[in-house]
């Protein structure tokens, strides 16, 4: 029996080995719970493309849409723990479970592997809105309560929970309207349906240049470099901040090893100069970090968004 026990251990000791060495030694599907042509679409698959160079197996991408990316994250949270099966999503993982009611806990059943970008929700609004800063939006708003609309892409999306931050933060009121996504929704505010927005830096920037949004505030705590004249609502409002961010996950009991290369072959591609370009084109930090050091950002997280949702009153579909 001794015999046999120390047999077993020494079998999974050496399939791990095994497993670490040869990883991957198939195709990888990376799903994304968005759609194609939206921001994490776009990064996902840039960095696939280069793990499919450098580890000379292919990434494939795999759009699965549907309540705000908890369907991607289900079907992975469900997938064998082998590193063959990855989710590529948004902060709003850390948002969904105060606000719809999911089949998993995402912290016990996803293994963080890599954070990937940090994206900086700005507040957009029509061009003929007559305020051109922050501090003009209020006064005017505050001037006409309940006149305005404001956009976002489904209850407890990060829009919504950005402008109900804003909201208590000063006291405005506009009305909440859902679109079925980004592209949707800044369909309506170029046309004037509704009359601002927060939106990622991605979604809005090449917008803002043609002239067809105005940039009003940054909702993160820093000044985005391709719009140095628009200030963050942190100014005005200390502590305010909406910033997302991006990151890929396994699902839980994905072997150690394999999460460990996936981190270092993730951070080399990030902290590349191609990369880098890209992401700062688009008004997008790249945020490298370990694996723990990802793990214990997204308990964080988890954290603030819980209170968040509990002090604006956010419910759940």
């Amino acid at each position: 029996m001794a015999f046999k026990n120390v047999f077993l251990i020494l079998t999974i000791i050496f399939s791990t080995a095994c497993l670490s060495q040869e990883y991957p030694n198939r195709t990888v599907k990376v799903i994304v719970g968005y759609p194609a042509g939206s921001s994490v679409d776009l990064y996902t698959r840039n960095i696939s493309s280069k793990l499919q160079d450098r580890l000379k197996q292919a990434f494939v991408v795999e759009n699965r849409v549907g309540a705000a990316g908890t369907v991607a994250a289900e079907a992975v949270v469900h997938a064998s723990p082998d590193g063959y099966t990855l989710l590529s999503t948004a902060s709003q993982i850390v948002i969904n479970p105060f606000v719809q009611k999911i089949s998993f806990n995402t912290e016990k059943d996803l293994v963080p592997i890599a954070q990937t970008l940090s994206i900086s929700y700005l507040l957009v609004t029509s061009p003929n809105f007559p305020a051109n800063n922050l501090n003009e939006l209020v006064d005017y708003v505050r001037k006409n309560p309940k006149k305005f609309n404001y956009g976002s892409y489904g209850n407890g999306s990060g829009p919504h929970l950005a402008m109900a931050m804003l909201q208590r933060a000063s006291g405005i009121e506009v009305t909440h309207v859902q679109y079925r996504g980004s592209g949707q929704m800044l369909t309506a505010l170029m046309a004037n349906d509704i009359q601002m927005s927060f939106d990622t830096t991605t979604a809005t920037l090449e917008l803002i240049k043609a002239g067809k949004l105005k940039a009003i505030a940054i909702g993160g705590p820093k000044v985005v470099d391709v719009l140095p004249s628009v200030q963050p609502i942190a100014q005005l409002y200390p502590g305010f901040n909406s910033d997302g961010w991006q990151g890929i996950f396994a699902p839980a009991n994905t072997p150690s090893n394999v999460v460990r290369k996936l981190n270092l072959e993730i951070n080399q591609i990030i902290q590349g100069a191609e990369f880098r370009d890209l992401a700062k084109s688009k008004g997008v930090s790249v945020s490298s970090s370990s694996q723990a050091e990802f793990a214990d950002f997204v308990k964080s997280e988890l954290k603030r968004y819980e209170q968040i949702v509990k002090e604006n009153n956010i419910y759940l579909d």
